[in-house]
């Protein structure tokens, strides 16, 4: 990853720990690979759609953008969010804070 994706999958790392109170992560060991809605028994988070407004709701006020029209595979894990907010933020002539 680059400079300003992984600071951005670092941030969203920290929103997903924060919002959804997930106590056994860290920043540094949060899988950012992981299917966000996969069972955990096939390596995801199991997440749910509860956890999915949650995020998306974090990261509209974070990045200030609107999240209305992404695409499931844009939001299948930190990796995927991350390179859709570098895109998303670039085609608005913005920067990552």
């Amino acid at each position: 990853m680059n400079q300003p994706t992984d600071a951005v999958a670092t941030r969203i790392s920290a929103i997903i720990i924060e919002r959804l109170e997930l106590e056994d992560f860290t920043v540094e060991d949060f899988p950012r690979d992981a299917i966000l809605f996969a069972p955990d028994t096939e390596g995801g988070l199991d997440l749910d759609s509860i956890a999915s407004l949650e995020i998306v709701s974090a990261l509209a006020d974070e990045y200030d953008l609107d999240f209305d029209e992404i695409a499931r595979e844009d939001f299948m894990s930190v990796e995927t969010l991350a390179a859709y907010i570098i895109r998303e933020l670039a085609a608005l002539g913005r920067q990552p804070n």
